[in-house]
């Protein structure tokens, strides 16, 4: 007679490794990645044209995030990182508009660095 083992889940203990530093330092980490990855893909104007040429790609940064995510209607702060562009101009570069074409760049990083961890 064969013996099957069961699991069954404690989630506080898994809320616990979620909200452990080394978590969010590896969000940093995965935030860094991208960071780089959307540096390299970014469009950068003409300085003889563009008088902000270059800006979008200087302005990105990776900022440390605790987000409330309730479980079973009671309140879990979750660490994370998010990747943020500050440049004045940044949504019309990243969703375009009638000047400016559609690049998606923070949306190509997440999938570029998405496939190479396939």
């Amino acid at each position: 007679m064969a013996y099957r083992s069961r699991y069954t889940g404690r989630y506080t203990g898994l809320g616990k490794i979620i909200n452990m530093p080394g978590m969010q330092a590896r969000c940093i980490a995965a935030a860094e990645e991208m960071k780089a990855v959307a540096e390299a893909i970014s469009p950068v104007g003409d300085p003889r044209v563009d008088d902000h040429a270059g800006q979008y790609k200087a302005s990105f940064v990776v900022v440390p995030h605790t987000k409330n995510v309730p479980w079973r209607g009671r309140p879990k702060m979750r660490d994370g990182a998010r990747l943020l562009n500050t440049a004045p101009h940044a949504a019309a570069v990243e969703f375009g508009n009638g000047k400016v074409p559609r690049y998606s760049v923070l949306s190509n990083a997440r999938e570029i660095v998405e496939a190479a961890h396939a």
